[in-house]
């Protein structure tokens, strides 16, 4: 009885460490049900200093790659430009002194980021590492001008963690209540971060700050089910999500007025995807990116007329599906 009484308690205290971080505690969880495990998008997003949009992926070996427009919001690309590195899933935000800053997680789990030294032109830091163990990652740069982390582990579990100080360093990571497998990260008109998340099964849920570094709302839930999504906020501050569902179907959705909702109904696109991303160009047009399931990658963006989007248009290279 002694050494059964025993064993309960280690199962018990391996569960409470698996519950209550994204540490390295779910990196043995996580390689037990790697065949189970849903990573984040492999496409994310930013826009320069300059306003110039950069785009970063990665492809099914791993690989990171990123491009950027030349010319700002004219449509001209550069060519794909691989980083050394492995990653499975990505995020990009600029921080308030314009240098981008891109952030990932690995097969494994593990998180890094690096960042532009000079602002819209790099050269880029090397890699280094956050503590934790995420399978998606997001991120958002709130009114004060600090950069909010978000994530969600192979357990479905919910964290969050942001710049002390504008630029970093970095507070530990918050577990919120709830359980998601991926999530999207937007900063409202007035100044709130509003974080979305999809489940293991494609429903959608949102929650937003109360205040300015303020505390959080509970988890609303959108109608309507997806297993991408990504946020970027309009040149009038509503902010608008992006998804594709099981089916690779692809969705969009907007407030109705800025920083408040209520949202519209779903719209959809034509065209397929599975992976998304979307950020705002320098003229406060969205532009989305996606991943469609044979690893080709796309892009549209609103026409400035404010009447509709463009076509697709597809890039050269693949990206992980």
């Amino acid at each position: 009885m002694g050494k059964r009484y025993r064993r309960i308690l280690q199962l018990l205290g391996a569960l409470v460490l698996m519950v209550a971080a994204p540490g390295t505690a779910m990196a043995a969880g996580s390689a037990a049900h790697a065949s189970e495990t849903v990573f984040g998008s492999s496409i994310a997003a930013a826009r320069n200093v300059d306003g110039r949009v950069e785009l970063f992926g990665t492809n099914s070996g791993d690989a990171v790659f990123h491009r950027y427009e030349t010319k700002g919001a004219t449509g001209n690309w550069s060519s794909w430009e691989q980083f050394d590195g492995a990653l499975r899933a990505v995020a990009a935000e600029t921080n308030a002194d314009g240098r981008m800053e891109l952030f990932g997680v690995n097969g494994a789990g593990n998180i890094f980021h690096r960042w532009q030294t000079i602002a819209a032109g790099g050269p880029w830091s090397g890699w280094e590492q956050l503590d934790g163990n995420l399978t998606s990652i997001a991120a958002a740069r709130d009114a004060e001008g600090r950069i909010e982390l978000f994530g969600t582990n192979a357990a479905g579990g919910i964290f969050h963690r942001w710049q002390t100080a504008i630029g970093g360093p970095w507070s530990g990571w918050v577990q919120f209540d709830g359980a998601l497998t991926q999530v999207a990260a937007a900063t409202n008109a007035d100044g709130r971060v509003e974080v979305f998340g999809v489940n293991s099964a494609g429903n959608i849920f949102h929650r937003y700050q109360l205040a300015i570094r303020g505390s959080w709302s509970g988890w609303e839930q959108l109608d309507g089910a997806l297993t991408s999504i990504a946020a970027a906020r309009n040149a009038d501050g509503r902010l608008e999500i992006f998804g594709a569902n099981a089916g690779d179907a692809i969705f969009h959705r907007w407030q109705t007025v800025p920083a408040a909702g209520p949202w519209s109904g779903w719209a959809q696109f034509d065209g397929a995807l599975t992976q998304v991303a979307a950020a705002t160009n320098m003229e406060g047009r969205i532009e989305f990116f996606g991943v469609n399931r044979g690893g080709a990658v796309f892009h549209r963006e609103q026409i400035p007329t404010g009447n509709g989007w463009s076509g697709w248009a597809q890039f050269d290279g693949a990206l992980r599906p």
